[in-house]
């Protein structure tokens, strides 16, 4: 039967390709692929989808609370989350941009290969707004320190789900003073870059309810936590050092001259905000009083 009223008919077929929706999500899901809102408006892959179980519509997690009045459905029915998809959904550029850019050579094949770096990356390309220099340089850093577990535990194909396990600490540590020592900052950044793959593979895991591994990873968390301190702390306090005996220290010292005309500089312009004060000057006045006195 025709249906005439135009309303009806809008509605009839939004009912039609939301349930043509749903279809196609749970096939994605099943896939671990992300699934379509049923609204593509501005939003980056941090959006959380929900499925309202009343309408089999799927949401942004924040437009929900807007939906419930359209769709009249209860609060306990509107807030499903799709427990299978990756929690960093990875854009589809990921690939070109960031994977096919590594070398060929051995720690390039291994940032390629590896789990562990691939999830790294893809929690980098989000955070980092997609920037390839911060993106890759922690996969690198990773590879380079798997191929140095490698040569320590002659073990040519570990992973490092395989390397950062709580029972294989001493070997990591050989890994991580056989790389740079002397860099200070490579090391921290190595510190970071050790507990950033770690959060990424455990919850890669929770999501894909392995939660017995995803446990291990809380532990190798703690684990880097705790023993890094004495790891990394020397390349801390040489990071400390060169700060304050190069990075923050003077140059040259300011000629006496100079700062006798600053200082007269700001006693006028105090004077003049006070003569005619304006609110829009409070600020200004608060900075050259702090900086006078």
């Amino acid at each position: 039967m025709a249906i005439s009223d135009a309303k009806k008919r809008k509605a009839a077929v939004a009912e039609i390709r939301k349930h043509g929706m749903h279809k196609v999500n749970m096939e994605r899901i099943a896939g671990k692929k992300e699934p379509i809102r049923q609204r593509e408006q501005r939003g980056g892959p941090r959006d959380q989808r929900v499925l309202c179980d009343a309408c089999k519509g799927c949401y942004k997690i924040t437009g929900m609370a807007a939906h419930r009045k359209i769709c009249g459905s209860k609060p306990n029915q509107t807030w499903k989350v799709f427990a299978n998809v990756p929690t960093s959904i990875c854009p589809e550029d990921f690939d070109k941009h960031i994977m096919l850019k590594f070398k060929d050579d051995e720690v390039g094949t291994i940032c390629r290969e590896d789990e562990m770096i691939r999830l790294l990356g893809e929690a980098s390309y989000i955070d980092n707004n997609q920037e390839r220099q911060y993106v890759s340089q922690p996969m690198r850093l990773l590879g380079n320190l798997l191929l140095k577990y490698r040569n320590v535990t002659n073990k040519k194909t570990a992973q490092c789900k395989d390397m950062l396990q709580p029972n294989q600490w001493e070997n990591l540590k050989k890994a991580v003073l056989a790389t740079k020592p002397t860099q200070s900052k490579l090391n921290l950044n190595m510190s970071q870059t050790l507990k950033n793959a770690v959060k990424a593979f455990q919850a890669d895991l929770n999501c894909k309810d392995r939660f017995a591994e995803a446990d291990a990873m809380a532990r190798m968390l703690n684990v880097l936590q705790e023993k890094g301190k004495t790891l990394f702390r020397a390349s801390w306090v040489a990071t400390q050092e060169k700060r304050r005996t190069v990075i923050q220290k003077w140059k040259t010292l300011p000629r006496q001259v100079d700062v006798d005309g600053l200082t007269t500089a700001i006693d006028e312009r105090i004077g003049a905000i006070v003569e005619h004060p304006q609110i829009s000057m409070y600020a200004e006045l608060r900075r050259l009083i702090s900086t006078r006195y």
